[in-house]
């Protein structure tokens, strides 16, 4: 790569934004890990909760998570939708709107018709994950350190039922016309690796399989910060693409 490729990424009309966007039952703080990282390389991170509508989380629709993504998005200048799990979804709907620089996709859920089809579910009005045990939150971060899962466990929060019966049921989507990065935890229980390798292929994406990881480890793992210098690397490309 070119080695003025900082230099000239920062003359660009404005500074290269990344939205991170998190999955169910979470929030902006899975991807602190990624953040640091992110902005050292020159990027401004945006990585902000989810808030449920204004008739409460109940009442919370999908559409309502992304009419706050959309918000999100600066202007001018260049765009890189990152998304985990729910966030993924959203980040693909955003890019029937919006026309970011680079889609990201970390262990994300698929659109209507990718991958083998899933079981019909139904939730409560409101998914009761806040203030859960501790076992839990260390079964789904089994490739994270114990000082990390201590640190995520207070911050899981409650969880919109319509919204994840939205994605059960599948929601349609434009294939992505940017260029598109799914990253895939090996061990995710949540969206099975093969799942996600038919979204990759649906959305004609490179893809990055961490062997041994979960669904939420890309974020906290103890590889964290190797996914994202990783997935950095892979948005600097696409950026300096952009500024030949």
């Amino acid at each position: 790569m070119d080695e003025n490729f900082l230099q000239r990424k920062h003359m660009h009309e404005a500074q290269p934004t990344v939205i991170c966007i998190h999955g169910a039952g979470g929030g902006g703080w899975e991807f602190a890990r990624w953040q640091p990282i992110w902005a050292d390389a020159g990027y401004r991170v945006v990585a902000h909760d989810l808030a449920p509508a204004a008739d409460g989380l109940a009442e919370t629709r999908f559409d309502d998570y992304l009419q706050q993504v959309l918000d999100w998005v600066p202007a001018p200048g260049p765009v890189i939708l990152v998304g985990a799990s729910l966030g993924g979804m959203l980040a693909l709907k955003a890019t029937e709107i919006i026309t970011p620089a680079a889609l990201v996709l970390v262990n994300s859920a698929p659109p209507a018709g990718v991958g083998a089809p899933r079981p019909a579910q139904t939730y409560p009005a409101t998914i009761p994950w806040a203030n859960g045990p501790l076992h839990e939150t260390r079964d789904a971060l089994f490739d994270s350190d114990e000082a990390t899962i201590q640190w995520a466990w207070p911050r899981w929060r409650d969880e919109s039922g319509a919204v994840l019966s939205a994605l059960a049921a599948g929601i349609a989507v434009n294939r992505p016309t940017c260029p598109t990065l799914v990253v895939l935890g090996q061990r995710d229980t949540d969206i099975a690796p093969p799942t996600g390798l038919a979204l990759a292929a649906w959305a004609g994406a490179d893809v990055h399989l961490y062997a041994g990881m979960s669904h939420v480890g890309p974020l906290l793992s103890r590889r964290a910060g190797e996914v994202a210098r990783m997935v950095l690397a892979w948005c600097d490309a696409r950026l300096y693409e952009m500024l030949l």
